[in-house]
């Protein structure tokens, strides 16, 4: 079974703790606890570039290099629900 995925900064939902949560506090799979609380995302004017960006340096944290960071950001993050308008 595939692990789910934040839909708008690809953070893995393997864990509930992980997930964000809705306006009623119950548990969303659809994103996680760092850009979705109370039914509402945790920073809305957030722009796609700014996520690759943070998805980039946090890569090269886990000791990934930059290229790759930068290649993987860049084919996944807009395929994501929240940047992709055409899931809409």
């Amino acid at each position: 079974m595939p692990v789910k995925i934040c839909q708008s900064c690809g953070m893995p939902l393997n864990k509930e703790e992980n997930c964000g949560t809705n306006e009623d506090n119950s548990k969303t799979n659809e994103y996680c606890k760092f850009c979705f609380e109370n039914g509402k995302f945790t920073n809305p004017d957030l722009t796609m570039s700014e996520v690759i960006e943070k998805s980039v340096e946090l890569s090269k944290k886990l000791w990934m290099p930059e290229d790759k960071a930068r290649e993987i950001a860049n084919n996944s993050i807009p395929k994501l629900r929240r940047w992709n308008h055409s899931n809409k």
